[in-house]
């Protein structure tokens, strides 16, 4: 699983607030917003710069923009009461399979959308709290509750895991991997809602 792919999921989670707030039209917008992809060459006053693979790009932040931290996790660390956002394949049968799974911190929680609704990719968005995790010879999977609806999804080893953290803007530093996504403005740069770094790796 590329990070690309990881970020669309987590952003499919942190977008859940407008989501819940406007319906299927909203989804729609909200799903449309742009996503940077690359390394951070610079942090100051707000504003970061991200080397792609297009290029060069300016990032600003505001108030409102959400950092967060992402480190690698098993699902072993995943334990009944934690919420979680499950991106899952959807077979025929409606069987579930996951494919990135973001163990959100609580402060994130009451900002996502809960329960089970599709992306704009294909897949399954889940965001729901864990009520049971099993591992077996024969498989491993995951259980999740929202009102009373329960999910059973089937966690492959395939399967990527990261544990979110709220950090802030200060903890972004040269090097370090990024995924930015939010409104794009006519001098070509970004507005972030959110910025998603991954603190065990830094890109050389």
């Amino acid at each position: 699983m590329h990070r690309k792919d990881l970020g669309v999921s987590l952003f499919a989670l942190l977008a859940a607030a407008a989501l819940a707030a406007g319906g299927a039209a909203s989804a729609g917008a909200a799903m449309a917003t742009t996503t940077w992809d690359g390394t951070i060459q610079s942090v100051a006053g707000g504003t970061v710069v991200l080397t792609t693979a297009a290029g060069q790009k300016t990032v600003k932040t505001t108030p409102s923009t959400t950092v967060l931290s992402r480190t690698p996790a098993q699902l072993s660390d995943i334990k009944p009461g934690d919420f979680v956002g499950v991106d899952a394949k959807k077979a025929p049968n409606g069987a579930l399979t996951a494919v990135t799974i973001g163990i959100v911190p609580p402060e994130l929680k009451a900002r996502a959308r809960q329960g089970q609704f599709p992306m704009a990719s294909g897949d399954t968005m889940t965001n729901a709290t864990v009520t049971q995790t099993v591992t077996q010879v024969s498989g491993r999977s995951l259980t999740l509750t929202y009102e009373g609806t329960s999910w059973k999804i089937a966690v492959p080893a395939s399967t990527s895991i990261h544990k979110l953290t709220v950090t802030k803007l200060a903890a972004l530093m040269p090097k370090m991997h990024a995924t930015a996504r939010g409104t794009a403005n006519a001098d070509g740069s970004l507005t972030a809602t959110s910025i998603t770094v991954d603190q065990a790796a830094m890109m050389h």
